[in-house]
């Protein structure tokens, strides 16, 4: 469970000249708190950003962001095998072993998909690549308000390409939230059987 950044809404301002959009609507409901915007956040875009404010790491991003890519992978043609080694490689990375071919297989992926000629296609090999770019970026030892929003950004590539293959907007917020779980703050104490079952809460 990733714990929550306490200082997120200060983060999401960094976003400003970037991502208005999603800074307009936070800062619509100031009395929301960070999950109730994570879920009910449709655009599958700006969640990466929310994560990131929300205190996911580098590694934690990148792998979200390979989850997205690989709902791309039926897209490549068969027999086509340097978007799922990009892949796994960036998530040897994210799990903490070596990957020092990043780099290498993230241009080979991209390469390929430079040759592909229908649009699902070629994004799948776009999606991939970006994957790649945010644990390349990840990889990277600066700790700066940009590098804060290229991590966020290479994941929200990836997001943006899976939607241009065909990829539907719901699957794709579930996958990054599945692989992306912040910790719930407690539940009220004296809630009724009624409230417990209401949240999901069967014990």
């Amino acid at each position: 469970m990733i714990p929550l950044n306490p200082d997120w809404r200060s983060k999401i301002q960094y976003l400003d000249t970037l991502l208005g959009t999603l800074v307009e609507w936070a800062a619509s409901r100031p009395e929301a708190d960070f999950m109730t915007l994570w879920d009910e956040t449709i655009d599958p875009e700006w969640l990466p950003y929310l994560a990131q404010a929300g205190g996911a790491t580098k590694q934690e991003m990148a792998l979200a962001a390979c989850a997205v890519a690989r709902l791309c992978l039926h897209l490549i043609p068969e027999g086509e095998n340097r978007p799922r080694i990009a892949i796994e490689t960036a998530e040897a990375w994210a799990k903490g072993y070596a990957s020092e071919q990043i780099h290498e297989v993230t241009l080979a992926a991209y390469a390929a998909g430079r040759n592909t000629f229908t649009v699902a296609s070629a994004s799948a090999f776009a999606a991939t690549a970006y994957a790649v770019y945010a644990a390349t970026n990840a990889a990277a030892a600066a700790n700066t308000v940009n590098h804060f929003v290229n991590s966020a950004a290479f994941a929200a590539n990836s997001v943006a390409y899976a939607l241009q293959a065909g990829i539907g907007s719901q699957i794709i917020c579930a996958t990054l939230r599945k692989h992306l779980p912040f910790e719930r703050p407690p539940r009220p104490k004296g809630l009724t059987i009624w409230q417990r079952l209401a949240e999901g809460d069967d014990e």
